[in-house]
């Protein structure tokens, strides 16, 4: 009897992993239908916003249950197993996140990577019962993903890539507005040193045209441009200058830019071991 129990494990667990779905999209996997086209938009601009910004890989996940996929042993262990099985993160920092809704089940599940701190497990709860829980017992599912998904970027990744820790629960008022009352000061303090200067000032090695001396300076500065269609383009105004004889010359160029992750290419490879928080409604 033991025996042919052990058998049946060992056959079910490889069936189980087998049944887990595949991502279709690095940001967003609406499996279950359940946001609406500007929530998609937004998200999909937030999410790769993030990882351009930051290197952090989060992704939204929709589905319709979570039996059909092997998930029978729970909530949290279908979700650790799911952000394992796709990678999401960087296997290094292992600092990404998934959003996860059963929409049948009526369970929502933020799970952290294995590299956030286990005070980012509270701020997680938080987040699901304030962004998520209200919107989605009043059928609002579209809008608690949005609200919650951009919770999770506000206050635990973007902390996460700035080196510090996630903002603290919103019942500690303190701890709330503190890191933002710290940054806003050394803002100020950033800005009124820079009003004065055009942009990033980087010293060449090539010989000036006009006279031959070294020492060329660029001034490097970010352009507001658009394409036909009215989409941001990352452009960059410069002026090379010879503080030897004075010649100078202007022109533009793209900014560096960090590459995107397509589809083809996949998730960075993170883990999770369990963080992050669960809800029902």
């Amino acid at each position: 009897m033991i025996r042919a129990a052990l058998i049946w494990l060992a056959l079910a667990l490889p069936l189980a992993a087998q049944d887990l779905p595949d991502w279709q999209h690095t940001s967003i996997n609406d499996m279950a239908g359940l946001l609406a086209p500007e929530d998609v938009q937004r998200l999909d601009s937030a999410l790769i916003a993030l990882f351009e910004a930051t290197d952090i890989e989060g992704t939204v996940v929709t589905l319709p249950d979570r039996a059909r996929f092997g998930g029978n042993d729970g909530l949290e262990p279908f979700a650790t197993r799911l952000f394992n099985r796709w990678g999401v993160g960087d296997r290094r920092r292992n600092d990404g996140f998934m959003v996860l809704v059963l929409a049948a089940d009526r369970e929502v599940r933020i799970e952290l990577g294995a590299g956030y701190p286990a005070a980012a497990d509270a701020v997680a709860r938080d987040i699901i019962d304030r962004d998520m829980l209200p919107d989605f017992r009043a059928g609002r599912l579209s809008q608690g993903i949005r609200k919650g998904t951009e919770a999770v970027i506000a206050r635990i990744a973007r902390p996460a890539a700035e080196g510090r820790g996630p903002d603290a629960p919103r019942g500690n008022l303190v701890g709330r507005i503190l890191p933002y009352l710290v940054f806003g000061f050394f803002g100020f303090v950033a800005a009124k040193i820079g009003a004065g200067i055009v942009g990033r000032i980087r010293h060449g090695r090539r010989p000036c045209p006009n006279c031959g001396g070294r020492g060329l300076v660029e001034e490097i500065a970010p352009l507001d441009a658009t394409d036909a269609e009215g989409r941001p383009l990352a452009r960059q105004s410069v002026w090379t200058r010879c503080p030897a004889c004075g010649w100078s010359r202007h022109e533009t160029r793209d900014a560096p830019q960090r590459s995107r992750r397509t589809r083809g290419g996949g998730f960075g490879g993170g883990r999770s071991s369990g963080g992050g928080a669960s809800g029902r409604w």
